[in-house]
């Protein structure tokens, strides 16, 4: 009795396209396209396999995803400023609820307070981290943040120079560029002390002793997994009445004093490592710590305390003409949106760790990559490529080519590591090996074991 129903949806009956062609004054839709030369126009049908079912749609996906390498699929050190960390279960479930599943802060200051309340839960939390006491919703991740905090020192003390360590990890370094080139602020490199992977004392006070820089930017753990002596660091910016920005590990303040005791006026972070998933390098998360004077400046939406319309407690963004849908030209933010979802990731791991969990996990890292550095150090011609401090990775040198070793482990199902070469083409001799919570001593030793194996046969190739 069905028969004659019809359960499809035409998106455009040949009515509705009549009458659409004839309203903008042409006969045919081929007429729409008679702008472009009929000489680089494809004239025939595309080559394409006919339709599936879903469950063969689903097959073939499945059986396409089955052919990516993860850290699933393979071990894995791979490091340089994402690393695979332990997530709780509890944090998928809560972020993926329809009340919390959209990454949109809205313009209105009265938005959902529950939203409100997320964030700032979030800035309080990230102050604790961080170390200083203003902080922003968040911005796209911590290359981002690294380029904000840079543009927020040149609008505070009114200079367009920085000082800036080559010791960056490479992607920060090539958007800290896109956003300065533009507003003409001139980069002015501090080299690193060969020796021990931090900033050469000498190279740092030439770059600033003109006087004439905003700020110095440093990130600890730098491109080498290398410590950098943060308080020595912001005192040498103060003497020359420049602003200290750091670029810091979230984690570390699980074990070490934070960038802002150390004396930073500016801090940032990628905050992937507190709950966020590596995903095929995002969505992440960056985030802004400043001193209160300086919270005017701070890129992006900042969530305070307000009385509402009957005087009870309630949440707003606040201090909203800093931003450029306010002040259009004259703002000092331009950030549009922010990482709302993500923030609340953040919230979620850091509530469930806890201060002690914090530390645990911290401790775990630093442990299980110096246990792990120290292992690889006893084979024959590894070494660690400078003696500086680390936390959870290192720059190993190793007695040949990186490629061919990290390519030989791929083989064996490990990522061993990023090839030195991408971090300085100099370094192709060196791996940044990364080590987290998630490796146990049986992956360590395999891996100990692979390294050796690669190693021997690299040397024998390059020996024939």
């Amino acid at each position: 009795m069905h028969d004659n129903v019809h359960m499809g949806y035409d998106l455009q009956p040949d009515a509705d396209r009549a009458a659409m062609l004839d309203a903008i004054g042409v006969a045919t839709v081929e007429d729409l396209f008679s702008a472009i030369p009929k000489a680089i126009r494809l004239d025939r049908e595309l080559a394409l396999p006919g339709p599936l079912s879903e469950w063969a749609l689903e097959r073939e996906f499945r059986q396409r995803a089955a052919r990516n390498a993860t850290t699933r699929t393979h071990l894995s050190f791979l490091g340089g400023g994402a690393y695979d960390h332990y997530i709780p279960a509890a944090v998928d479930a809560i972020a993926n609820r329809g009340e919390f599943l959209t990454a949109y802060t809205p313009y209105q200051p009265e938005m959902s307070q529950g939203l409100l309340q997320v964030l700032h839960d979030f800035q309080k939390l990230m102050s604790k981290v961080l170390g200083l006491p203003a902080v922003n919703c968040s911005v796209y991740d911590g290359a981002t943040a690294m380029a904000e905090m840079a543009w927020m020192a040149c609008v505070i003390r009114n200079k367009r120079t920085v000082a800036v360590a080559r010791s960056i990890l490479p992607d920060y370094r090539a958007v800290l560029d896109t956003y300065l080139a533009g507003r003409g602020v001139a980069i002015v490199d501090v080299a690193s002390d060969p020796s021990s992977g931090t900033i050469d004392p000498n190279a740092l006070e030439l770059a600033l002793s003109a006087g004439d820089c905003a700020a110095l930017i440093v990130q600890s753990p730098n491109r080498f997994g290398v410590l950098e002596s943060l308080g020595e660091l912001c005192a040498a910016a103060h003497r020359h009445d420049a602003l200290a920005n750091v670029s810091v590990n979230p984690l570390l303040a699980g074990i070490a004093r934070t960038a802002g005791a150390a004396g930073a006026d500016i801090v940032c972070a990628e905050a992937q490592p507190l709950g966020i998933p590596l995903n095929a390098g995002g969505p992440y998360l960056g985030a802004v710590a400043t001193r209160s004077e300086y919270r005017g400046f701070l890129p992006g939406r900042i969530v305070g305390e307000v009385m509402d319309l009957k005087g009870e407690p309630a949440l707003a963004l606040v201090h909203e003409e800093r931003e450029q849908h306010v002040s259009r030209d004259r703002a000092t933010s331009h950030i549009c949106s922010n990482q709302a979802l993500l923030a609340l990731r953040v919230v979620l791991h850091l509530s469930l760790l806890g201060e002690q969990g914090l530390r645990r996990v911290a401790t775990l890292n630093a442990t299980k990559a110096h246990a792990f550095v120290d292992a690889l150090c006893t084979l024959p011609g590894v070494s660690r490529a400078h003696i500086g401090p680390y936390f959870n990775e290192s720059l190993l040198r190793l007695p040949c080519n990186a490629v061919a070793v990290l390519k030989a482990l791929e083989n064996e199902g490990i990522f061993g590591g990023i090839d030195g070469g991408r971090l300085d083409p100099s370094l192709g001799d060196c791996v940044l090996v990364a080590v987290t919570e998630m490796h146990s001593k049986q992956d360590m030793d395999r891996a100990k074991s692979a390294y050796a194996r690669a190693i021997a046969n690299a040397l024998e190739t390059e020996a024939a």
